[in-house]
């Protein structure tokens, strides 16, 4: 195929090597410019995803994201590439971690992944991964990339991470990919899942639920409904961000043998979002608080939502590409 510069998006973006074009109009005059480039493209979604990879008749790496039927966002990279580049799904308990993100003289997930990444590839890397997550959240189905010049297999890479790692964190397959996927901007959706315990106390499983007693799930129900759609979260989130808007295409729960897991996918969620979404939804269903999402959602403002629910609750259940 051959890009079509009548489909860009009027914000659409450009990164060519370490050039970055923005806007439509210089984003065409860059096509016709090195129209030879961006002719004979031959792209596929890759795992099913939202994105197109793939590679221009020069066997330069390409990568194109459209919203819509638009295109908004395309790389190519005509640089000489080295490296093969990974993709891998981990799972991990994270109750005994800082987070996901690497902090200075702290424990955290991708600081243990980067470090035994690196010691196999004998030099420094950095594992990418797809989301921050806060300290005492854990991952079902967590996303990573890291980059090798090793040549070693992806069957080899999965027997040496899981032999290196600590048990509390798990590979469960790594694949070659397309050296411009990129774990964490390539993201077409994430859902989370927030577990609920409704029955008595269970102390082994205090840092994987959240304790609570007589919830009206008919409010719960109410209130999770409004959720749903392309809203300002201003009211939800921790700081104040140049943009809090984001959609949500799923807000629901399911009733399990102890309690009910909350349910939430949606395009991205903001700092905190979702721990006091659940607060919210807690106090709500207790009868300890009479507004409704769709009323603290028009106040843009935490006079309502100034705590968050324990951490240990929440799972990132998976990622969407």
């Amino acid at each position: 195929m051959n890009l079509d510069i009548n489909k860009l998006c009027i914000d659409v973006g450009l990164k060519y090597n370490d050039s970055v074009i923005l806007g439509k109009e210089e984003v065409t005059k860059f096509i016709k410019k090195h129209f030879d480039k961006f002719n004979e493209l031959y792209l596929n979604n890759m795992d099913n995803s939202q994105m197109l990879y793939g590679y221009n008749s020069e066997q330069n790496p390409v990568k194109i994201g459209y919203k819509g039927n638009l295109i908004q966002r395309i790389i190519i990279v005509t640089k000489p590439i080295k490296y093969t580049r990974y993709k891998a799904v981990i799972s991990y308990d994270g109750h005994l971690y800082n987070g996901f993100q690497i902090q200075k003289n702290h424990k955290t997930i991708q600081g243990e992944l980067s470090k035994v990444v690196s010691n196999i590839n004998d030099y420094e890397t950095l594992v990418q991964g797809a989301s921050r997550t806060d300290t005492g959240v854990h991952a079902y189905h967590y996303v990573i990339h890291f980059d090798s010049i090793r040549g070693i297999s992806s069957d080899r890479w999965l027997q040496l991470l899981n032999y290196h790692l600590p048990n509390d964190i798990l590979v469960k397959e790594v694949t070659k990919t397309h050296p411009l996927f990129h774990s964490r901007y390539d993201v077409y959706k994430k859902r989370y899942l927030y577990k609920i315990r409704l029955n008595d106390l269970n102390p082994f499983k205090t840092n994987y639920e959240w304790d609570c007693k007589n919830l009206d799930l008919e409010i719960l129900r109410n209130n999770l409904k409004q959720l749903v759609g392309e809203h300002d979260f201003a009211s939800f989130c921790k700081g104040e961000p140049n943009d809090s808007v984001r959609i949500i295409y799923k807000a629901e729960f399911q009733e399990t043998e102890d309690g009910i897991n909350l349910i939430f996918e949606g395009n991205g969620f903001l700092r905190y979002m979702i721990r006091i979404i659940v607060y919210t939804l807690y106090l709500q269903s207790s009868n300890k608080l009479t507004l409704t999402i769709t009323e603290i959602l028009k106040e843009k403002s935490r006079k309502h939502t100034k705590d968050l629910a324990p951490a240990s609750g929440l799972y990132l259940d998976k990622i969407f590409y």
